[in-house]
């Protein structure tokens, strides 16, 4: 299945380029960052890996006080951003234990589960992990009895996730409130269970709620999506039909088909219908984007500008639009339209060096040599161990000299150093 590829992207960016181990990584942000915050976690990811390295190095060689007040900081700044705090609190809760504080690391491992149970409950899969922390923790203190009641609920939970639900029959007559609530609870269960990434599990409280209200049209787009992941398309768009057939101005029906579509590579009836839930709700961001990206992808240039410009307009603080519709000009050799983008992104966050390879990356094709050196050069200056800035450094070099002066042979021989 094709996820949505504005917002959702963002989010697996912002997890990977954290540094998370793999048991973490299913864990999205929370709460909703603003798009400064997520600038901000962009260019802190980069620094907390690097801080995370040596807070290792400073473990093996002693140094806990050190690494715990690294450790420390990197929880603050992620607390403060609505990150997820899973690898941080195992990192310090396993320096705590190295240090002989053993209740300091009994209460980080408590506070791992906490800020896990956050994101969908105390029962949710993704506390298991941190459970069995816990207990390995509790049995290096020596609290067996603690530890095996900790794994005890681990397990419960991980069987539990795994087990596919079963219903009884059906009470109450069709239509009555009985059964609609009952549909109703479906339904959240269902959603609740597609969280946690148990599509299994949620599809059969998805199928139990539409047996018991058919025309929920909620509970369609649902099952619709639902479907999806397992490339079930027919069926899918079977219950996406339905639910536009009985409500034709519910938006998120038009945004699920036109991902259905997508994937199926019918990109005309894909940007039918995310041209729909346009009209229908205008200030739906990311699937205005997710039209103009495939308009854009599609050759349609113009038009994806167009539509770019209008979520600007509604939501100017955003940054991936910037960046979207200066790459649709670039396409259409409208420079200084997509220089004028990029250098927006540049003057609200200085500090980023993509913002500046892409504005030198343009100038270049414009023609406009030094002021690609000057973007170049504090893309450099921001991140000194970049092999494609000194490589694309070079390539302007020997444009302005041409031929290989000494500058242009350093600027590829430090690229090929730094592995490009």
């Amino acid at each position: 299945m094709k996820s949505r590829p504005l917002a959702g992207l963002l989010a697996s960016l912002v997890l990977i380029s954290s540094g998370l181990q793999a048991h973490c990584q299913s864990a999205e942000p929370a709460p909703k960052q603003t798009p400064d915050q997520l600038e901000q976690i962009k260019l802190k990811s980069a620094k907390w890996g690097e801080e995370r390295q040596k807070a290792t190095a400073l473990e093996t060689a002693k140094k806990y006080a050190e690494a715990e007040a690294i450790y420390k900081g990197i929880i603050a700044e992620r607390q403060s951003l609505g990150l997820d705090l899973c690898s941080e609190y195992d990192a310090l809760g396993l320096l705590y234990l190295k240090m002989g504080k053993k209740a300091e690391a009994e209460e980080t491992f408590k506070a791992m589960i906490a800020d896990r149970s956050k994101l969908n409950g105390d029962k949710d899969p993704q506390v298991v992990w941190p459970l069995n922390e816990y207990a390995a923790c509790l049995d290096k203190l020596g609290k067996k009895d603690e530890a095996k009641k900790a794994r005890a609920q681990a397990a419960a939970i991980e069987k539990e996730s795994n087990t596919i639900p079963k219903f009884g029959k059906m009470s109450g007559a069709s239509g009555s409130p009985e059964r609609i609530a009952e549909a109703t609870r479906m339904l959240e269960l269902g959603e609740k269970c597609m969280k946690a990434e148990l599509q299994t599990k949620a599809l059969a409280y998805f199928d139990r709620a539409l047996a018991l209200n058919p025309n929920d049209t909620a509970a369609l787009i649902a099952r619709g999506d639902c479907l999806q992941w397992f490339n079930k398309w027919p069926k899918a768009q079977l219950d996406l039909n339905k639910a536009i057939k009985l409500k034709p101005d519910l938006e998120k029906a038009y945004v699920s088909r036109a991902f259905l579509h997508e994937n199926l590579k019918q990109y005309p009836a894909a940007i039918a219908d995310f041209k729909k839930a346009a009209s229908l709700d205008p200030k739906d961001a990311e699937a205005i984007g997710s039209l103009a990206k495939l308009l854009d992808e599609q050759g349609k240039h113009k038009e994806a500008v167009e539509y770019y410009s209008k979520i600007i307009t509604t939501s100017p603080a955003l940054y991936w639009p910037y960046v979207q519709r200066a790459v649709a000009y670039t396409s259409m050799g409208q420079y200084k339209q997509a220089i004028a983008d990029y250098s927006t992104l540049v003057e609200r966050a200085p500090d980023d060096s993509d913002y500046y390879q892409y504005r030198g990356e343009v100038y270049f094709k414009a023609g406009d040599l030094q002021k690609a050196l000057a973007d170049y050069n504090r893309l450099i200056e921001l991140n000194p161990k970049y092999s494609l800035g000194y490589h694309e450094r070079a390539r302007i070099y020997e444009k302005l000299d041409g031929k290989k002066t000494p500058r242009v042979v350093a600027d590829y021989a430090k690229a090929k150093k730094l592995g490009y």
